[in-house]
């Protein structure tokens, strides 16, 4: 039988197209999917060394054998390189990324090199991207770009607090972002908004930015210069313009997080999710797959929105181990993660199902050659103590972290330090999220330079502004109302708790209603407030002691101090030298009592 030359041509390629499909070679099967694992972390601070247990260096972990759970020791950057190593080891396409406050806040070995050690120590360890936390504006976007970009500290001393190796500091071989942070000179954000990596033929997009509210929580001369955008819309248009350009994965990393009251670590089941990242993943498009949360300082591995949401608590306590399957040009099929201990051999044992941590030597090393370098400093004692002098912390979280909504002894003690080392005063208050730790006794109550430090990492100046006995009802009334109330939860519910010291006292009622509106809160009990034990006159006008954070502020949105304040000026006392000089004055120093009282 003879075929027509046209009819005989398309039978020959029917044929092959069969064969082809017969042989596994046709172009329309899907290409195989890809594995690819984030390791996340937030809220590193600089903690190179072990954090102390009650200070972020401690989990509680489910155990069979414990029905409570069990607590272990935690960090330590030695041990976190270890466990990233192992992770690293199950997957060859492995990111690490960060979610803000890497550095900023810090404790003293840190703190002392201008967090260049901890820069140096992140790069070794691997971290590859991270968004911009609030604290990383504490000395402005200067200084900032210098620890990206690298230089010699201006001011410093070159190999002993700067440019320590080889008289070189080249900073972060990291990427950080900053999707929702315009400089306003030139209109552009100030680090890049994205960054993009493949694996194999699979490609993952990051985001990166802090939350909108970084002027508010930051010293004004931190953000000087600086816009900082709406969360959500930002995150929409730039996930929608990197699925654009075929990116198969979004993360975004994010400094704003959340909390649940989960009192082990990784318990998915989120009780209670709540917080400021709520609002923003909830308004979040299809385009995003994962958000990686910091900030709050809380742990959690929950879903919202269809979306994977995340936060590894703080201090390199842990990491969250994210694994994507994701199909090339297709999406990501499923997702996963669990929040790993770092679990150091502080530990004699670990519960089952957890493994306890050997140090990664070089990193070790590294470490240890910073802790040498600012001993002299840090081992110089400067004061003493009878009992430990402690922060309010929170008593229902998996990892203990400072009690914003409470007073605490250390936060008086530090607003007494203010009182003392700063201009003539009348009253002195601190913000609690000036108090980084407690004061613990040991060595017979020696303190020395370096447990100040990390009680106050920050640096602040000394200023003092005039307020009527009713502009400090005022002040007193932000503690709890909008936005302030809303921001932490705690022992009294929601709220900032301003630390105030010996000469000032007052009551209030928590069965009146928080969270009001600005100016419209009646929490504090009229005629209650007294200087010295003598009720204040709300007409008269008194002497106020803050940091540099709240004046010129309005740090923690206490805009009392920039609206109502009047002669607000600079003493150019640094914190940690006021410190010092309160240690030196009053030996063997007790936890003082109670200035507040609470009604209800």
């Amino acid at each position: 039988m003879q075929f027509p030359v046209k009819k005989l041509a398309a039978w020959l390629a029917a044929s092959s197209m069969l064969a082809l499909a017969a042989c596994g070679g046709s172009s329309s099967n899907p290409p195989d999917p890809v594995t690819v694992k984030v390791i996340a972390m937030n809220d590193f601070h600089g903690n190179i060394e072990v954090p102390a247990a009650n200070n972020g260096g401690s989990v509680v972990l489910k155990d069979p054998a414990n029905a409570a759970g069990t607590t272990v020791r935690t960090g330590g950057a030695a041990y976190l390189a270890t466990l990233i190593k192992q992770l690293r080891a199950s997957n060859a396409n492995t990111i690490v990324v960060g979610a803000g406050d890497m550095v900023g806040a810090s404790p003293v070995t840190s703190t002392l090199t201008h967090d260049e050690a901890t820069v140096d120590i992140l790069n070794k360890i691997g971290l590859e991207v991270t968004s911009v936390g609030n604290h990383e504006f504490d000395h402005g976007k200067g200084e900032l770009q210098r620890l990206q970009n690298g230089g010699c500290y201006v001011g410093g001393t070159v190999g002993k607090d700067t440019c320590i190796n080889g008289g070189v500091f080249p900073g972060a071989s990291y990427k950080w972002l900053s999707a929702n942070v315009v400089d306003t000179a030139s209109g552009k954000t100030l680090f890049p908004a994205t960054y993009v990596k493949k694996f194999g033929k699979a490609s993952v997009g990051f985001i990166g930015l802090t939350l909108k509210g970084t002027p508010a929580v930051v010293t004004s001369t931190g953000v000087a210069g600086l816009n900082f955008l709406d969360e959500a819309s930002t995150i929409n248009s730039y996930a929608a313009q990197l699925k654009k350009d075929g990116v198969d994965a979004v993360v975004v990393l994010i400094h704003q997080g959340g909390q649940t009251t989960a009192s082990t670590l990784n318990d998915q089941s989120c009780p209670n999710l709540s917080g400021d990242i709520l609002p923003v993943v909830d308004a979040l498009g299809k385009d995003v797959d994962v958000v990686v949360s910091g900030h709050t300082h809380q742990e959690y591995v929950c879903k919202r929105n269809g979306k994977l949401l995340t936060s590894t608590g703080f201090y390199g306590s842990a990491v969250t181990d994210i694994n994507l399957t994701i199909v090339p040009g297709t999406g990501v099929t499923s997702v996963a993660a669990n929040t790993v201990p770092v679990i150091n051999d502080l530990n004699i044992t670990a519960p089952a199902g957890y493994a306890i941590l050997a140090k990664d030597a070089a990193i070790d090393a590294a470490v240890q050659s910073y802790v040498s370098l600012a001993a002299t400093l840090k081992n110089q004692v400067v004061g003493s103590i009878t009992a430990d002098i402690k922060r309010a912390l929170l008593s229902n979280t998996a990892t203990p972290t400072r009690d914003e909504t409470a007073e605490g002894p250390m936060g008086d003690v530090m607003a007494d330090v203010y009182l003392s080392g700063g201009p003539q005063a009348d009253i002195a208050f601190i913000n609690p999220g000036g108090v980084r730790a407690d004061l613990i006794y040991k060595n017979g109550g020696a303190v020395t330079y370096g447990d100040l430090l990390t009680v106050a990492p920050f640096g602040n100046t000394l200023a003092t502004v005039d307020l009527t006995g009713a502009q400090i009802v005022r002040l007193l009334e932000q503690q709890w109302e909008a936005p302030n109330c809303s921001a932490k939860t705690g022992a009294n519910g929601c709220g900032r708790m301003l630390q105030p010291s010996s000469t000032f006292s007052y009551t209030w009622d928590a069965s009146k209603p928080a969270g009001a509106a600005v100016g419209s809160g009646n929490r504090v009990v009229a005629g209650s407030l007294k200087l010295n034990g003598v009720a204040m006159d709300m007409s008269k006008t008194y002497r106020v002691t803050l940091n540099s954070f709240m004046a010129p502020g309005p740090g923690d949105n206490f805009s009392v101090v920039t609206t109502s304040g009047t002669n607000i000026t600079s003493s150019g006392v640094i914190d940690i030298d006021a410190f010092v000089g309160f240690m030196k004055k009053n030996l063997n120093l007790a936890p003082p009592a109670p200035r507040v009282t609470r009604l209800n």
